[in-house]
């Protein structure tokens, strides 16, 4: 039993001795490894939800005619299934201020309801404004005297917020265009 216990011992001691030199080991970095950057892949977070998007060209014709062309996409990956309308609005606006608030003009031109709109589908609403009190258009780069502002929207029939889920991205359910003119002075 002797030679058991001198074993016993023998590892003991050399099992101590181990554990010490590990505790104060210490990491070194080494400089020529620091210099090489380490790529991290995330891959992107897809929102499996639907997402409408507002998309609006506006074309200035002869005599003041502003041909509108709008279209309503669901972008997102699931389908649209909100009670909604699409609609179309015209803002006034007079220089100095060029203040919407302060002419009080506004108007819908336009409005489309739909409820359901499939993953990938589109809707287009389009709309032909006259300004009444057109001269011309402002040259590039200038103000004119008056503004019109069109806007495409698309907001739940019932006027609600948008709940999570229902649409991903409600901050794109809104594009506005502007166009000056010179005006019949008022």
């Amino acid at each position: 039993m002797r030679p058991f216990k001198l074993l016993a011992i023998s590892v003991l001691c050399g099992m101590s001795m181990l554990l010490a030199n590990v505790a104060t080991a210490r990491l070194e970095v080494d400089p020529a490894a620091s210099k090489t950057p380490v790529k991290i892949f995330k891959y992107p977070l897809v929102k499996a939800c639907p997402d409408v998007k507002a998309d609006l060209t506006l074309t200035q014709g002869k005599n003041g005619m502003v041909t509108l062309v709008g279209t309503v996409t669901n972008v997102g990956k699931q389908d649209y299934m909100v009670d909604s309308v699409a609609e179309v609005i015209m803002n006034l606006s007079y220089a100095p201020q060029y203040s919407y608030a302060m002419t009080g003009v506004s108007e819908v031109l336009v409005t489309k309801p739909f409820g359901m709109l499939k993953a990938g589908a589109s809707i287009d609403i389009n709309a032909r404004y006259q300004i009444p009190d057109f001269v011309s258009w402002a040259p590039a780069g200038m103000k004119g005297n008056a503004r019109r502002l069109f806007t495409l929207r698309v907001i739940k029939r019932d006027m609600s917020s948008f709940k999570a889920g229902e649409d991903c991205n409600a901050e794109n359910n809104v594009i506005a265009k502007t166009v000056n003119y010179r005006a019949v002075k008022q």
